[in-house]
């Protein structure tokens, strides 16, 4: 591990999103078990393995959630989705932020780390996004400079991820497609 990407790590406050309403699994999908373990545990787990004991959680959701987390950001947009998630957790912090979605069933340290490193090779951009053929938003290192595009579109209602910054502004980091794999269903929880 270089000095350069141990600094850029200190800069970082991971987040896992968690307000999501599981309204096509059917029932609250994090804190279903998956090898004896929470489902939300997965990205949280990714994380620490990354930035150590310091993941916090952003959005409502049941206590067991709460307690997986090392701390849990309060969220003023509830409702809002992704981008109020997000936009709750860069004003919460001066830091960047690294975010994960809480239904990420196979998300690894190495994707993890693939997207840091690709912050470190190309700086300069507001976010660096997972990509495996098509954007995955809500895996990503974004800027703290970002907050202001969060900030506006959470007061314009404007609640679609993909759209708050300019593509320009984003640069698309290529992962693995498994690792990207949510669940939305009961039938996809399967390993």
């Amino acid at each position: 591990m270089t000095s350069e990407y141990k600094s850029t790590i200190e800069k970082i406050q991971p987040v896992v999103l968690v307000g999501g309403q599981s309204s096509r699994f059917g029932r609250d999908k994090l804190i279903e078990s998956v090898h004896g373990d929470l489902l939300v545990s997965r990205p949280i787990h990714a994380l620490r393995a990354v930035f150590g004991n310091r993941v916090a959680i952003v959005g409502e959701c049941a206590q067991q959630v709460v307690a997986a987390a090392d701390f849990a950001i309060d969220d003023p947009y509830p409702g809002l989705g992704p981008v109020g998630g997000l936009c709750a957790a860069l004003k919460s912090t001066e830091l960047d932020i690294f975010v994960c979605a809480g239904d990420l069933i196979a998300i690894d340290s190495q994707t993890v780390q693939a997207i840091i490193e690709a912050s470190i090779q190309c700086p300069g951009k507001l976010a660096y996004i997972a990509h495996d053929g098509r954007r995955h938003p809500t895996v990503g290192l974004y800027r703290n400079a970002c907050v202001s595009f969060f900030e506006r579109a959470v007061a314009n209602k404007k609640l679609k991820l993909g759209m708050v910054l300019d593509q320009e502004s984003v640069e698309l980091v290529q992962v693995d497609s498994n690792a990207l794999r949510n669940i939305n269903r009961p039938e996809e929880l399967t390993d």
